[in-house]
């Protein structure tokens, strides 16, 4: 499946907003947790940024937000993600799906939005040795070279199911996927929690999730090996590792059509992704706000 290797730049916006946003632009707050069936389009004008943790890449600035989601019986789409719900009750829903791993978004060349501007940044230091083993443990430091001649990464598709409950007000969820593009045949899971608040127009979702991610997955990405030692890195060898996420949305409703949306993501590496070379910052921050418009 050689086509999301060169995916083209308007497909990786839309993942960039499956990949960031915690909530959807639903057409009416009443239904904060549902789909309407068809097509629904729309776009959100604003200003953010999606943090970028590699070494010597920028954030990826985020403006105009397309939505493109459509629903039709058990199966849907929605920014780059296909769905099919052979199993779903009034507070329940196991799916099937297929979307873009968001890791090789990093590494995606988007003109100026990834222009090398960051540096420095250091493992994290051991812990000391107990008193009297007459062991000093060395300082290691990552060493840094040439981002532009690291072998490539490229844009991977998982495959794999997801489970919702929901409750009250709480939406709870679970997903183990598979890598299909065959780049490094990893793994990835999560669990999540997320509640819902509603005044009057007013909607605020707040959530938080853990990702774990295989040795395979993190290695592809983040491991350094033959090139990237030619290039002036350390090495670097991938474990098992994870994402901490913490999320919060805010949207107000005018009307059916237009709504002030906003989001703020904040994620941390685990030392097992951060001890990477390739990796510059382990607390990473994103943001979007804006004003939506649904067709």
């Amino acid at each position: 499946m050689t086509v999301l290797g060169s995916c083209s730049l308007g497909l990786r916006v839309l993942f960039l907003i499956s990949a960031f946003c915690l909530s959807p632009m639903a057409s009416s707050t009443d239904s904060a947790y549902l789909a309407d069936e068809g097509v629904s389009l729309g776009v959100s004008l604003g200003y953010g940024q999606l943090a970028n943790p590699v070494y010597k890449k920028d954030d990826i600035p985020l403006y105009a937000l397309p939505r493109i989601e459509v629903f039709a019986g058990d199966f849907s789409f929605a920014n780059t993600q296909f769905a099919w719900t052979p199993v779903w009750g009034d507070n329940y829903q196991v799916s099937l799906f297929t979307q873009l791993n968001e890791d090789g978004l990093y590494f995606a060349k988007h003109s100026a939005a990834l222009t090398a501007i960051r540096t420095t940044g250091g493992r994290p230091s051991m812990t000391p040795p107990p008193p009297g083993s007459g062991i000093e443990t060395p300082a290691l430091t990552k060493r840094r070279g040439d981002i532009t001649k690291i072998s490539k990464r490229k844009l991977s598709a998982m495959s794999g199911i997801e489970a919702i409950v929901d409750w009250q007000s709480w939406r709870f969820s679970a997903y183990w996927s598979m890598e299909l593009t065959n780049y490094h045949k990893g793994l990835q899971s999560a669990l999540s929690a997320q509640r819902l608040f509603l005044f009057d127009q007013h909607l605020v979702l707040l959530g938080a999730e853990i990702q774990h991610l295989s040795a395979g997955l993190v290695d592809y990405y983040y491991g350094s090996a033959q090139q990237e030692i030619r290039a002036g890195f350390s090495p670097f060898l991938g474990h098992s590792s994870q994402k901490y996420n913490l999320k919060a949305s805010y949207q107000y409703q005018f009307n059916q059509q237009w709504q002030f949306i906003s989001d703020i993501k904040y994620q941390r590496l685990s030392s097992d992704i951060a001890d990477s070379p390739l990796i510059d910052d382990s607390n990473l921050l994103s943001f979007y706000a804006g004003f939506a418009w649904n067709y």
